[in-house]
């Protein structure tokens, strides 16, 4: 009985031991692990050198991300998915300056490539579409998959644009005036969403030396990115409606026409004060309507006819100039025409600039970030494949 019994205690201690032993070689890789990422943390960020992209606009700006931080991207040329208000030859300028473009269906030398590179970056139209091409059998570290409604689920092979998941997804429903017809986003507003946050996913699986297939939907990034809406709902029952460029919380921020043009003044309490110098009209501030944001909110229209006849006669120049001096939030409308000249963005050098065309030379936005003061830029067009060999595993 003895004997049984110092048996099961030596093993006991036997067991501790190993699993003491486990736990101190578990916490030395871990704390070797983090030495190496403090000491070539730098580097282990441009070792991200090998990016194979296929899709459409997510995909291309997903590519564009990492083609603007270093990375040598291959892009898999499909058919032309141009969009009906920009030409090819644009959308290829903003897409994909820095990469290499190859025009290739050959499912042999696409497998090749991707199972040669670091990162992959599908964009399909289905989980159907994903699975044809194989994309579970590529042997790439970090694969990224990017469709309407991501992999599972009874919507994973339904097809949908970018403007259609917006009205599915409620954003339609709260933009536009409450007496008129929804409105929706020009452009690709959700599939370049998807697409930063796709950069953002891959470069955390890469930072943790992780290799993981990321299944992204553009359906639930478009509700990951819906503030608080969802939130006020389920917790306060309301539901937000459209109010047009009203802010409608906060009195008054709203859209005014000027001599001009329009302005755009967003008003938040701690700005009332130094709006009623701005208007040049102190009794405001005495005015019993107006004496709180709530009293605000309820005499709006009122408030609003008074801002308007101050604003209606005056130039976006002199209120501008007005709105600085008196240190109140407040911004000119501006055509994409001005934003171009902006004096702030040149000062920034955050267009690149290229007379490579007959007529007027492109501006294309660069990163929107500098590191260390500076600001890394990449050649405005795509280079052929056939200017660069492509690599192999």
């Amino acid at each position: 009985m003895r004997g049984r019994q110092t048996q099961g205690y030596e093993s006991t201690v036997v067991s501790s031991i190993v699993s003491t032993i486990a736990r101190i070689k578990s916490f030395f890789v871990a704390l070797l692990a983090f030495k190496v990422k403090a000491l070539t943390g730098r580097q282990a960020i441009i070792m991200v050198e090998r990016v194979l992209e296929i899709g459409g606009y997510a995909a291309g700006y997903c590519g564009r991300l990492f083609a603007r931080a270093g990375a040598d991207v291959v892009r898999i040329q499909m058919d032309s998915v141009g969009p009906a208000w920009a030409s090819d030859e644009a959308m290829s300028a903003f897409l994909h300056g820095g990469k290499r473009l190859l025009s290739t269906a050959d499912g042999q030398l696409i497998a090749e490539l991707a199972n040669a590179a670091d990162i992959l970056i599908v964009e399909a139209q289905t989980a159907n579409a994903l699975s044809a091409m194989d994309f579970d059998g590529f042997s790439t570290p970090v694969k990224l998959a990017m469709t309407p409604f991501g992999r599972t689920g009874p919507k994973c092979n339904w097809n949908a644009s970018g403007n259609v998941m917006l009205a599915m997804g409620g954003y339609t429903h709260l933009m536009g005036d409450p007496d008129r017809a929804p409105l929706s986003l020009p452009g690709h507003y959700l599939e370049f969403q998807t697409a930063a946050l796709g950069y953002t996913a891959i470069n955390a699986c890469r930072m943790a030396g992780q290799h993981k297939v990321i299944d992204l939907g553009m359906f639930e990034t478009l509700l990951a990115l819906s503030q608080f809406t969802s939130v006020r709902w389920q917790c306060a029952g309301e539901q937000r409606e459209r109010h047009g460029s009203d802010f409608w919380y906060v009195v008054p921020s709203n859209l005014f026409v000027c001599a001009d043009g329009w302005v755009y003044l967003n008003i938040v309490p701690s700005f009332w004060d130094p709006l009623t110098v701005f208007l040049e009209r102190p009794e405001l501030l005495l005015d019993s309507r107006f004496l709180t944001n709530d009293l605000r909110m309820e005499n709006r229209e009122a408030l609003h006819a008074i801002v308007g006849e101050i604003l209606a006669p005056l130039s976006k120049a002199e209120i501008f100039a007005r709105a600085q001096a008196c240190r109140i939030p407040l911004g000119v409308v501006q055509s994409f025409a001005e934003v171009l000249d902006d004096p702030h963005l040149q000062a920034r050098s955050f267009f690149a600039h290229s007379n490579a065309r007959d007529v007027q030379p492109w501006r294309i936005p660069e990163n929107p970030y500098c590191i260390n003061g500076e600001r890394r830029t990449v050649g405005l067009g795509p280079i052929t494949s056939e200017q660069v060999p492509l690599w192999r595993a």
